[in-house]
C-alpha cells in the first residue's frame, strides 16, 4: 500500500515538473515573438518648408518644419523675388545639380557638400550675366531666372570637390536649360530658361545632404 502511494506520488510530481517546464518554454517562446515584433524599420520622408508657396520633397529631411508645408501635389503660388541669408559658418561647394520633370511643376536641385546652410536670392532677370566680368550669359527660354547661391567657396577653401558634370545641364519640361556659373566673393550664380512668362516658383532648403531645390510651375 506504501509502495503504491510513492509511486503515485512520484508520477504526480513528474507530471507537474513537465508542467512547469512546458510553462517556461511557451513563456520565453512568447517573450521572444514580442521582442522581435517591437523591433520596426521605419523609413521617414519629410516635406521641406517651401520659402515661397509650393511643394517641396527631394526625399529627405527638411531643415525647418513648418505646418503649412505643401505636398508635392500640391499646385506652386510662389512669386519672385524671394530670398534668404546663409548661416554664419556656412562654406559650401555645389557639388551636383539636378533637373527633374513632375506632375504639374519642373524641379532643379543644387546639391552641396562642406559646412553650413546656404542663402540665396531668386529673382527672374533679362539680363543674364556673369558675376566679376559681366559677361552676358545666353540662355534660351521665354524667361531666365537667376539663382545666387550665397555663402559658397573655391573647394581650396571648403575641401569638397566641386560639381565636374554637364554644364549647361539639359532641362526637361517647362525647363530649358540650367547654366552654372564660376564662383565669385562668397557666392555663385545659375540661370535657370524656362519656356513660360514668369512662371510661379517655389524656394525650398533640404538637408542631409544639403541641397537649395527650385521648384517651377508649368
Amino acid at each position: 500500500m506504501n509502495t503504491r502511494r510513492a509511486g503515485a506520488w512520484l508520477v504526480a510530481a513528474t507530471v507537474a515538473a513537465a508542467v512547469l517546464t512546458g510553462c517556461g518554454d511557451d513563456a520565453d517562446s512568447s517573450s521572444s515573438t514580442t521582442s522581435s515584433q517591437s523591433v520596426v524599420s521605419v523609413t521617414v520622408t519629410e516635406t521641406a518648408s517651401p520659402t515661397n508657396g509650393g511643394p517641396a520633397n527631394d526625399a529627405s529631411t527638411a531643415q525647418t518644419p513648418n505646418p503649412q508645408t505643401q505636398t508635392s501635389q500640391s499646385p506652386i503660388t510662389g512669386t519672385l523675388p524671394v530670398q534668404h541669408d546663409a548661416s554664419t559658418n556656412a562654406r559650401l561647394t555645389v557639388t551636383d545639380v539636378r533637373v527633374g520633370g513632375h506632375d504639374g511643376f519642373d524641379r532643379v536641385v543644387f546639391e552641396f557638400g562642406g559646412v553650413g546652410t546656404p542663402g540665396w536670392r531668386v529673382q527672374f532677370t533679362d539680363d543674364p550675366r556673369q558675376d566679376g566680368s559681366s559677361d552676358p550669359v545666353i540662355v534660351p527660354g521665354r524667361a531666365v531666372i537667376a539663382v545666387t547661391l550665397i555663402g559658397v567657396g573655391y573647394p581650396g577653401d571648403t575641401g569638397v570637390a566641386e560639381y565636374s558634370g554637364p554644364n549647361p545641364v539639359a532641362g526637361v519640361g517647362g525647363i530649358t536649360q540650367v547654366n552654372l556659373e564660376g564662383v565669385f566673393e562668397g557666392q555663385q550664380l545659375a540661370f535657370i530658361g524656362v519656356s513660360a512668362a514668369q512662371p510661379a516658383v517655389a524656394v525650398s532648403a533640404l538637408s542631409s545632404p544639403t541641397r537649395l531645390v527650385i521648384d517651377i510651375a508649368r
